[in-house]
């Protein structure tokens, strides 16, 4: 015997059946990676460990329709890098998926955004040197120090006398090198480091927008040079997606011995791990203010590693003087750290880096290695080498 369905019942069906169709066809139109944050939307780039893989690339892209924009050969992680506009009605998903099957050895990608992890400026304590127990003078940096930043203003008096080498990834001007002078003044202040050898990479352009960006490919390429010039202890103060170029470009890095410390990002406690700190090869840095306590909007996982001051820091001298905030802050704390240490000279991978540091540093939040926190707050007392 047929059911008979009240008039209300007729209507919630229908209710749910709209919303249920309205669900589908959200899903329908959106391609999941092509909807993610991209710097080139319409491109995909490859790598490539070898010469035949870099023929088998050249051939399957041109019978498929793809258009070459550039090749570059990235000697310091031993890759080749291929780009490539995709055809009109292939989606990133379909394009990575086609070419990975049909060049087994390449890693294929989209060039996703990645930006530096600092709020604006704001009022507070010069606290930062005293909490993590700098010594009173300065320590002789014991390695050479790269960083994947903006452009820097060399004129700034906290870089009087560092030695800086600068390279840029991108065409056109720079964009705003605050965040990156901001990033080096930390790294190269002489109140903690001397004799410091600055390799700066600049990655961001001047942006069209307000919307301060780089993307996977201009970071990838920035560490091959770094590995190029055997720059061993990298700070990267900037954060995005998971990116698989990404991924490789810091596996070789660190298979050469490269030393990676990250900001874990400041898109709040709730959110996946970001990256290039969330990879288990790098040193993933959260911050903290005078009081200890976590920045806010601080990513929070089992990847974070350590915590050092990134909460109303003092940057500059005199007029220039101002406070700013952010894991992008925090980030260079824990990399001048490294760099005053020599046992880190000796260390051959990021993991006795960790190690290195979990001994060292002081207990917050619950016993042991928690992810808010990591292994606790940084310390510098006592690593000076001389």
């Amino acid at each position: 015997m047929p059911v008979q369905l009240s008039r209300v019942a007729r209507f919630s069906l229908l209710v749910v059946a709209l919303l249920l169709a309205g669900c589908a066809a959200l899903q329908d139109a959106a391609t999941p990676r092509d909807a993610q944050d991209l710097v080139t939307p319409r491109q995909v780039i490859a790598l490539l460990p070898d010469a035949p893989g870099v023929a088998l690339m050249r051939a399957e892209t041109e019978a498929e329709g793809y258009r070459e924009v550039g090749v570059t050969r990235l000697a310091g992680l031993g890759l080749t890098m291929m780009t490539y506009r995709i055809p009109d009605g292939t989606t990133g998903d379909e394009a990575i998926a086609s070419l990975e099957a049909a060049v087994p050895s390449s890693v294929v990608g989209l060039n996703h955004a990645y930006r530096p992890q600092q709020a604006g400026a704001v009022q507070g304590l010069d606290y930062a040197d005293g909490l993590m127990g700098w010594a009173v003078g300065a320590c002789r940096a014991q390695m050479a120090i790269g960083m994947i930043d903006t452009a820097i203003d060399p004129t700034t008096p906290t870089l009087a006398g560092v030695q800086i080498e600068t390279r840029q990834f991108f065409d056109g001007p720079s964009a705003d090198p605050r965040h990156g002078t901001d990033v080096a003044s930390i790294l190269a202040d002489p109140a903690r480091l001397r004799d410091v050898t600055l390799y700066s990479a600049n990655v961001f352009g001047a942006p069209g927008t307000g919307d301060l960006v780089t993307g996977a490919e201009a970071l990838v390429r920035a560490l091959d040079w770094l590995a190029a010039e055997d720059v061993r202890l990298v700070n990267l103060a900037l954060a995005g997606p998971y990116n698989k170029l990404l991924d490789l470009a810091v596996a070789r890095a660190s298979a050469r011995g490269l030393i990676l410390v990250a900001a874990v990002g400041n898109d709040g406690p709730a959110v996946d791990p970001m990256y290039p700190a969330g990879f288990d090869d790098v040193i993933a840095v959260t911050a903290v203010d005078a009081a200890q306590r976590v920045y806010r909007n601080a990513v929070r996982g089992p990847h974070v590693d350590v915590a050092a001051p990134g909460v109303d820091v003092r940057i500059g001298e005199g007029d220039s003087m101002r406070f700013v905030t952010g894991t992008s802050i925090a980030t260079p704390f824990v990399t001048a750290r490294l760099a005053a240490d020599p046992d880190v000279v000796t260390a051959q991978s990021a993991g006795e880096v960790r190690a290195l540091l979990a001994r060292t540093s002081a207990e917050l939040g619950r016993s042991g290695r928690d992810p808010t926190f990591g292994f606790g707050l940084a310390r510098a007392d006592g690593v000076c080498g001389g």
